[in-house]
């Protein structure tokens, strides 16, 4: 029996639904949001769930949503749907223990507020300076086995990929949801960075990073989760453009949120990063990630010496018929080819049809929620969570 539970209530366990239930609910329970928690034949999804979670704390998870909710309607839930009964300190140190383990999120300074968190981006990231060989083997193995499909299901990415300026032609306007140099320049938001966990979990599985030995290449923007960890440190603006140039040299991706009001840029490379490597599995990737670029290459100009083959982190350049080619299906209009072709044979074009990103992240998670159950029942849900109710 678990002591937390036995100490605090006088029910026992044979009261209750049997774990793999509670696992399973919380399962469901998570996946109702924007990027859901689907379910597999081999169970991986619940694996990851009990690493997460013991049987009381997963109880408590099912009494979140992705809206902040105070202890004492957290303590309500938990005794209306389980009759448990906790007191308020016992109920906030287990709520800031899952915080602390990145299970789940919370906000405000002294008053803390508690929430669910997606899985990616969400716990898994929240895991940070903190994985585990085994956590990181169940991610790979959801990843393939249904939620890499469930994180591209939209047609509304959760990130975008943002061109390197130096890949951008003078004539080209350039909007400042694709300048992130600009972003970041303008912003009066506080900019921290901290490690990047795909190429932490990748290193624990025995394959580094191909691209860069640093692993702290996350930047973010604004009061961060990941600060009162402690998993991320403050940077001026001009360390933070600093890492931009650092990507641009060494090939990394620009990948910020989705918004015009980005949380975050990930500086994300082909051989660690989740979305990028999961993406180049699919048939036409380009589909799935939102840019407004792509490349051209002058076949005449092009001298063939590989740089670019090596610098595409998408696999978008192959070589057929003694000639170089770009694929489309795959290219994503990151810019880092064109940034070091010594012949100057490629270039970013705009494409015809502009995408402008959701003001905000808010506005980004509803559009996909909307997309993935429709109006009707998106509006049912907000009018609960306005009432206080949990989805």
């Amino acid at each position: 029996m678990n002591k937390e539970y036995s100490e605090t209530t006088n029910n026992t366990f044979s009261q209750f639904p049997s774990d793999k239930y509670i696992y399973r609910k919380l399962q469901q329970h998570l996946d109702k949001y924007p990027i859901g928690f689907p379910s597999t034949k081999s169970g991986v999804e619940l694996k990851l769930l009990k690493l997460l979670f013991n049987p009381l704390e997963a109880k408590i998870a099912l009494c979140l949503s992705l809206t902040n909710t105070s202890i004492s309607t957290i303590a309500l839930r938990l005794k209306n749907k389980f009759q448990i009964v906790l007191q308020k300190n016992e109920l906030k140190k287990i709520l800031n223990k899952l915080f602390m383990a990145g299970a789940i999120d919370r906000s405000g300074q002294k008053r803390f507020q508690y929430k669910n968190a997606m899985l990616a981006i969400g716990m898994f990231e929240f895991q940070v300076n903190q994985l585990t060989k085994e956590f990181i083997e169940y991610m790979k193995e959801y990843f393939e086995d249904a939620f890499g499909e469930e994180f591209f299901h939209s047609s509304l990415p959760q990130l975008r990929t943002s061109p390197h300026l130096k890949a951008i032609v003078p004539e080209h306007r350039i909007a400042t949801y694709d300048n992130m140099r600009r972003y970041i320049k303008k912003t009066k938001k506080l900019i921290h960075v901290m490690n990047c966990v795909c190429k932490q979990g990748e290193e624990l599985l025995g394959n580094p990073c191909k691209q860069v030995d640093n692993l702290e290449v996350c930047i973010l923007f604004g009061e961060s989760s990941h600060l009162a960890r402690g998993h991320a440190r403050t940077i001026t603006q001009d360390e933070c453009l600093k890492l931009i140039d650092l990507a641009e040299k060494k090939g990394l991706v620009l990948q910020p949120a989705n918004s015009l009001q980005p949380f975050s840029i990930c500086l994300c490379c082909g051989c660690c990063c989740g979305v990028l490597t999961t993406a180049k599995k699919l048939e036409k990737p380009a589909r799935h990630l939102a840019s407004n670029y792509y490349a051209q290459l002058d076949p005449f100009a092009c001298k063939q010496c590989s740089i670019c083959i090596k610098r595409c982190q998408m696999d978008a350049i192959i070589q057929k018929d003694n000639q170089f080619i770009i694929d489309l299906d795959r290219c994503i209009g990151c810019g880092l080819c064109v940034t070091k072709c010594p012949a100057q044979a490629l270039k970013l074009m705009k494409k015809e049809q502009q995408t402008i990103p959701p003001l905000h992240h808010i506005q980004l998670y509803l559009s996909i929620l909307k997309e993935k159950v429709g109006r009707k029942k998106m509006m049912f849900n907000m009018l609960k969570l306005l009432f206080g109710k949990q989805l």
